[in-house]
């Protein structure tokens, strides 16, 4: 903390940095962060709804994807860019001297920043489809900073391995496709219970996601929790996401610097 703090006007160089340079060519520059996520959603409610007919329970399907799919999109593009943010800066990195923890940090603040504004947004489809917004909404900080320790600390555990082990960003690909349909992003719970073994159920919420993503659906839409399965609990949707986001965000950090030592004989391989 007392680094972060010695360095914040570093992190938001970085950050803003990162930012101009993602949005600053294409013609509708900021705008594709609203656009993308909005484009995904009606793809995926076209295909899993219209064709497949795959249910969202009492909620409209586009809802459903939309309190899911802009969570994840924040989380994937944090992990994945996070990979390669160390070996792209190798330049800042042999003519200034900082903590070099503060890049993959700087990604995930500037997909943080691209994120917040699509809450609104989702906000704001919540009233047009007349879903009753949850009193719980002044949580939804809470279940942003609970993710956000969480990517926090697997951005430090790729942009370190990517350093040593350059096929890191391949299996971080393969990781995130697969880790997508492991989450109730495109399905419901509901679907999901009623037709796996209860083991594999308890296994299934073991992953954190899970729980965070169904902290946001509760936090957002009225009377959501009470629509859930019986397999979803205070433990696996509130605790165990907690207890997994300080536990990444500090072996996280740990991997960070035990490989941070060894970055200059990798870097400019």
């Amino acid at each position: 903390m007392k680094g972060l703090f010695k360095y914040k006007d570093l992190i938001f160089e970085l950050a803003f940095r990162d930012l101009k340079l993602l949005y600053r060519r294409p013609f509708l520059g900021f705008l594709w962060m609203l656009v993308i996520p909005l484009a995904t959603a009606i793809i995926y409610k076209i295909l899993f709804s219209d064709f497949m007919h795959i249910s969202s329970g009492k909620y409209p399907f586009f809802i459903h994807l939309l309190t899911a799919l802009l969570p994840w999109n924040y989380f994937s593009s944090s992990v994945t860019q996070s990979s390669k943010c160390i070996l792209a800066s190798k330049k800042i990195i042999g003519q200034m001297s900082f903590p070099k923890y503060l890049l993959p940090l700087s990604i995930v603040l500037v997909n943080l920043i691209i994120f917040l504004p699509t809450l609104i947004v989702l906000v704001g489809a919540l009233i047009v489809f007349k879903v009753n917004l949850s009193a719980g909404i002044v949580f939804l900080p809470l279940v942003v900073l609970i993710q956000t320790c969480l990517i926090i600390g697997i951005s430090f555990i790729v942009s370190s391995l990517q350093v040593i082990y350059r096929d890191t960003e391949y299996f971080i690909q393969i990781f995130i496709t697969v880790l997508f349909f492991f989450t109730p992003g495109v399905y419901s719970l509901e679907d999901l219970t009623g037709r796996i073994n209860p083991l594999l159920v308890k296994i299934y919420m073991l992953n954190p996601l899970v729980g965070i993503l169904n902290l946001y659906r509760i936090v957002l839409i009225r009377g959501y929790w009470k629509d859930l399965p019986g397999e979803v609990n205070l433990l696996n949707t509130i605790v165990s996401p907690v207890l997994w986001a300080v536990f990444v965000l500090f072996l996280g950090y740990s991997v960070f610097k035990k490989y941070e030592k060894s970055f200059f004989d990798h870097i400019y391989l």
